[in-house]
């Protein structure tokens, strides 16, 4: 089962018997719709020149009629077939240049990509193998102009829904002929146009069980009621089971299925939010209508709503009948998304590098086989001669004088001058202007096409240097860039859908792989919609190989900048390399299980890091002590002076005071002498002052030895002469 929308085809069903009143008229509409894209004179052109596109890829470049031309001539049929190999160079440096999408959070200050949701997509895009079918769409981009893919769920073999992204033949793509952006992002409808079996065609739209659809109905014979040409793999031919009476199975029989998908305007209303007024709550007309009964009910004033229209898109199936209508299987996107080439503005179409190569690669083989031709011919060397009077015989001669090895037997004096008695055969000469014309057409290939023999691996000059040789592929690149713009467009888009798939229907929890600096870790994918995010492409090509060209600016500053990167950095530019996957992560492994692992030298340079520094803690300690012992010693010895100074001063008091004259009283006579008792005490304390004195001086006096630290011999303290 091909249907890979949301897997409810009930709900479908259900819309469908909802609008059943306006179907016939829905039916009418979508079928004007596609009359009108399929049978535009733009559209039906570009369908004619898009198969020739592709047989002159393929190396069918001489029309029926040239070939019987050429048949009847006598001619030989040959073809050199140049345009293959270069749309091969062209869409091979999209293959050597993927570009990676990524998502970063719309926030305010500064943001980093959403990991989660970026390895997300990259899941998404390895289950299905999209990058595979993306480069076949872009080769259809350059060969035709157009390369269409479609990207969405296939619930069939799983039903929490498989990825899916799949390239669509571009000739069965009908679009919007009023559509004029690059990538067709402002088309309004577009159509697919396929020819299925019955069989599938039936699982596709099941219908009603009470009423099936009866076979002929699953035929959409109207397809081609206008153009004589039909569209690529599409018959139209009426299906009925009367012409395939006889067969055993009739699954096998083939009809042609119209799927639509479009937009349409529908009126909603804006107000603000009651439980947040600073969002804005958005109402459909019937929501509005609801909740105005309720406040009139209530009393109450209906809050201020503004009216507004919304996009919504639609799905449909179309055959005989309206098959089946739905909504899209991804709100606000088309599910085929389109990649265009350059564009015709005249004709409103777009077209690859074939269509100017076309008439050069004509020419060429046509010039070619008319080289050839003179070749053969012109040994026969044709002449005119009067019958009898030239040959020996007629008939012998005519077949012997084609032949340069064989002797031809004219008759007597049949050859003048001075008598030769024989000759040398003339040859006819080859046309200089065909050679020429020949030339001037194989040259023309790289000049209308802009890809030159650089670009095709080949060198203009034997000498060329290298750097001009890459200067010259740098050319072809910029010019190819309208391809290569139409593809980067093409991933935005495609970006925005997958994180609405993403967010929308994947995220439910199930297991994807996220590719780690490490090793690959499987998380769970948790919804996340309160945020949005930007979808941010990888910058276009602008060299033949993106990668050689970032690693060969990274080796001229990596001499300069290399020993300040931490190994962290070398392992992030190790990607950049031109090295197959595999060596970059045995090189990375190695590289992180060097640092795991305990390094002898770093480990003997880190013993003796730590012995010095531990030394330098040592004398550090030793010049502390020191200085602590010094300082006491100064200390010690200031206290002992200061004392001295102190009992110095008491003696010079109490000498002061009994060498002082008698004191007379108020009667002139001599006062009561109390000095006896008071010198004798004063005796005593001198005494006992000049014992203390004597001890301090014998203390100053006395053999002094430094104290040192056993380990370090530095200077620790002081202490008296041991006896």
């Amino acid at each position: 089962m091909d249907d890979h929308d949301t897997g409810d085809a009930g709900a479908r069903q259900e819309m469908a018997r909802e609008v059943v009143g306006d179907a016939d008229a829905l039916f009418g509409k979508l079928k004007r719709w596609f009359k009108r894209d399929y049978g535009s004179e733009a559209q039906t052109k570009w369908r004619t020149e898009a198969k020739e596109d592709y047989a002159f890829e393929a190396g069918d470049q001489l029309t029926d009629d040239d070939k019987n031309i050429l048949k009847d001539m006598n001619r030989p049929i040959v073809v050199f077939n140049r345009i293959g190999v270069t749309v091969d160079s062209v869409a091979g440096q999209e293959v050597a240049n993927r570009q990676e999408v990524q998502f970063l959070p719309r926030q305010q200050g500064a943001v980093k990509k959403n990991e989660l949701l970026t390895s997300a997509a990259k899941w998404f895009r390895q289950q299905c193998d999209a990058e595979d079918e993306e480069s076949d769409a872009f080769r259809d981009v350059v060969v035709c102009g157009m390369g269409w893919t479609e990207t969405c769920l296939d619930y069939e073999e799983n039903p929490e829904g498989e990825p899916r992204v799949h390239r669509v033949d571009p000739l069965e793509m009908v679009w919007d002929s009023g559509a004029k952006k690059r990538n067709i992002v402002d088309g309004r409808r577009l159509f697919h146009v396929r020819r299925v079996t019955i069989d599938e065609a039936r699982a596709l739209c099941p219908g009603d069980p009470d009423r099936p659809f009866e076979d002929a109905d699953y035929n959409a014979s109207w397809v081609d009621g206008r153009d004589s040409d039909r569209p690529h793999e599409v018959d139209a031919n009426f299906y009925t089971r009367e012409e395939n009476n006889g067969k055993d199975d009739d699954d096998d029989a083939m009809v042609t299925l119209v799927r639509a998908q479009w937009w349409e305007r529908v009126p909603v209303y804006l107000m603000a939010d009651p439980e947040n007024p600073q969002s804005i709550k958005t109402l459909t007309a019937e929501e509005h209508a609801e909740l105005s009964k309720k406040f009139k009910l209530a009393g109450a004033p209906m809050p201020k709503t503004v009216k507004s229209t919304r996009k919504v898109y639609r799905q449909a199936y179309l055959g005989s009948v309206l098959l089946e209508i739905g909504d899209a299987p991804a709100k606000g996107h088309f599910s085929f998304k389109a990649i265009t080439g350059k564009r015709d503005r005249n004709k409103n179409t777009f077209f690859g590098i074939v269509r100017a190569m076309k008439d050069p690669a004509r020419w060429s083989n046509k010039w070619m086989s008319q080289t050839m031709h003179i070749m053969n011919s012109s040994a026969k060397g044709g002449i005119a001669a009067e019958r009898g009077q030239f040959f020996d015989d007629d008939q012998d001669g005519e077949a012997s004088w084609a032949k340069n090895d064989q002797v031809t037997y004219l008759k007597p004096g049949a050859l003048s001058g001075a008598n030769p008695k024989f000759i040398q055969k003339p040859v006819a000469e080859f046309p200089a202007a065909s050679f020429n014309l020949m030339q001037f057409a194989v040259q023309s290939l790289p000049a209308v096409s802009g890809v030159n023999v650089e670009m095709l691996g080949m060198q203009g000059a034997a000498d060329q240097a290298a750097s001009l040789d890459r200067q010259r592929k740098q050319a072809v690149m910029l010019i190819l860039q309208p391809l290569f713009d139409g593809l980067r467009r093409y991933r935005k888009e495609q970006g925005r859908l997958l994180l609405f798939l993403i967010q929308n229907y994947l995220s439910d929890g199930r297991l994807i792989k996220i590719e780690g600096p490490e090793e690959a870790q499987f998380v769970p994918l948790i919804r996340q919609t309160d945020v949005t995010y930007e979808v941010i492409v990888d910058e276009a090509p602008t060299s033949a190989n993106q990668k050689e060209l970032t690693w060969t600016l990274l080796q001229q500053i990596l001499p300069v900048i290399g020993k300040m990167l931490p190994p962290a950095t070398w392992l992030a530019l190790l990607k950049y390399s031109p090295l197959p996957t595999s060596a970059q992560k045995d090189i990375s492994d190695s590289i992180q299980q060097s640092q795991q692992q305990p390094d002898p030298e770093q480990q003997k340079r880190d013993a003796e890091l730590k012995l010095q520094n531990d030394k330098a803690q040592a004398d550090i300690e030793n010049h502390r002590k020191l200085t602590d012992a010094k300082i006491e010693s100064m200390t010690r010895e200031q206290e002992a002076r200061a004392q001295l100074d102190l009992q110095k001063a008491h003696q010079d008091a109490l000498t002061q005071a009994l060498t002082a004259p008698p004191a007379v009283g108020p009667d002139g006579l001599p006062a009561p002498n109390h000095g006896e008792q008071a010198a004798a005490l004063i005796m005593s304390v001198l005494g006992e002052m000049r014992r203390d004195m004597n001890m301090l001086a014998q203390a100053f006096n006395a053999p002094k030895q430094l104290i040192r630290d056993p380990q370090s011999g530095e200077i620790v303290g002081i202490a008296p002469m041991r006896g």
